[in-house]
């Protein structure tokens, strides 16, 4: 960790301007060997004008960050030289053959502000979120650099902290404190914890598609225009249509971008009883799509007598919107839900507006974790909460509870990366790119 890195920070590809970035502690000696003309004593911040000299030779600025005020924490150099490819990488080439320094590895630049104290691992995923951001609200988790969603976890474990100091008095002082008394205090300490805890999460459940794309699966009875409808949405004839029931025994899936969010829109199965080993798994499939869905599109036609879901779809009954196709051939009556006519093409166009008022309306003002990890960390925190709170309803020691506090805190410093291992790092950097 210690030995002076090298990478370009700029996207690939051509451009007006291109950074070559260094960092680490011989950073100032690259400076001065490669870039003219620097005076005696470089100032922090400052942009200085003049060329690099190597292989190539190029015009532009050079700008020194001293540590610790620095990105990584570490003395950094940037040239900002013309955006050509092969001047860049020739820079690059230059300064790694001087044995000065080596190139960075993906995301190694942001790793050592983190082991510096500059940013923590909250703070990493949400860089590398920002610099993949694809649409304004991917963007908005700019607001977590902000150490929003890092406070929350830090207040969270300072909670719990507070509760286990309840149960340490009573474990060092037992004449002085009861054991009972100990629990009482810590109990509703662990509540709130668990509410807070509960929120956070179902926050998540209704944002991740902001990061993945929502993933919308088409349902209903075979022959009812599943497969039309995924045609209509993609422009062109991606599933076969047929009037015999029971031709779709596999997912469909088509991904589309809609004002600027993604969504994997999938054909399934009619739901029926199959007829036939092929069609009874694609039956089953579909129902593995619905317990992964964001979202339901449930399709009805002139053939229904009323206007309700399969029974069986009742627990998804809180993400699902009713639709009523062929509105060519049969308008229907007392019908709450989008009409369209997959086959002309007829409100169509509407029915992504409603998909896209769904996901468009989530709340931001609350905090909200933007990884799988830590989903599941604070999915952990969550479960180990819950058993602290369960053991409490019977003769729980203080010794013990204050062991399964400890192993909560212990998964909260995982989230934030007080105590990281190599396997969280390799997942949490693997992605980034080499100058960031």
């Amino acid at each position: 960790m210690n030995r002076t890195i090298v990478a370009i920070a700029t996207p690939p590809g051509k451009g007006g301007v291109g950074i070559v970035r260094v960092s680490g502690e011989k950073s100032l000696d690259i400076a001065k060997r490669f870039f003219s003309p620097l005076p005696e004593r470089i100032e922090h911040g400052k942009m200085y004008f003049g060329k690099f000299k190597g292989r190539v030779e190029d015009t532009g600025y050079l700008v020194f960050f001293k540590s610790p005020k620095s990105y990584t924490g570490e003395d950094t150099v940037e040239f900002h030289l013309h955006g050509s490819p092969y001047i860049l990488y020739s820079v690059v080439s230059d300064i790694v053959d001087s044995g000065l320094a080596r190139l960075a590895e993906p995301g190694e630049f942001t790793k050592r502000a983190l082991f510096n104290g500059k940013i923590n691992l909250i703070d990493a995923e949400a860089i590398n979120t920002i610099i993949s951001a694809e649409n304004r609200y991917q963007a908005m988790v700019l607001s977590n650099l902000s150490g929003k969603l890092s406070n929350f976890v830090l207040s969270l474990k300072n909670n719990l902290i507070e509760a286990i100091a309840f149960l340490e008095a009573a474990i060092e002082y037992p004449e002085e404190e009861e054991t009972s008394s100990a629990i009482d205090k810590s109990l509703p300490i662990v509540n709130e914890s668990l509410k807070s805890l509960n929120k956070v999460l179902d926050v998540y459940k209704k944002t991740r598609y902001l990061l993945k794309g929502a993933k919308i699966v088409i349902a209903g009875k075979p022959n009812v225009g599943k497969s039309s409808l995924l045609n209509a949405i993609a422009g062109f004839e991606r599933a076969i249509v047929t009037e015999i029931p029971g031709t779709t025994t596999d997912s469909i899936e088509v991904d589309i971008e809609y004002k600027g969010l993604k969504f994997s829109f999938v054909d399934t199965a009619g739901i029926r009883k199959g007829e036939g080993k092929v069609e009874s798994l694609g039956i089953e499939r579909t129902f593995r799509e619905l317990e992964e869905a964001d979202l339901i599109l449930y399709m009805f036609d002139g053939e229904d007598k009323n206007f309700e879901t399969n029974p069986s779809l009742e627990r998804f009954n809180y993400k699902i919107i009713k639709v009523f196709n062929k509105i060519d051939l049969k308008e229907p009556d007392n019908f709450e839900g989008i009409k369209i006519s997959a086959k002309l093409n007829k409100g169509v166009t509407r029915l992504l507006e409603e998909v896209y008022n769904y996901f468009s309306k989530a709340d931001f003002s609350e905090n909200f974790i933007f990884s799988e990890r830590q989903y599941r960390s604070l999915t952990e925190a969550k479960k180990i909460l819950e058993h602290f709170k369960q053991e409490a309803e019977g003769l729980l020691l203080p010794e013990v509870g204050s062991a399964i506090l400890n192993e909560a805190v212990e998964v909260l410093e995982g989230v934030i990366g007080e105590i990281t291992t190599n396997n969280i790092l390799d997942s949490v950097f693997g992605n980034f790119c080499l100058g960031k």
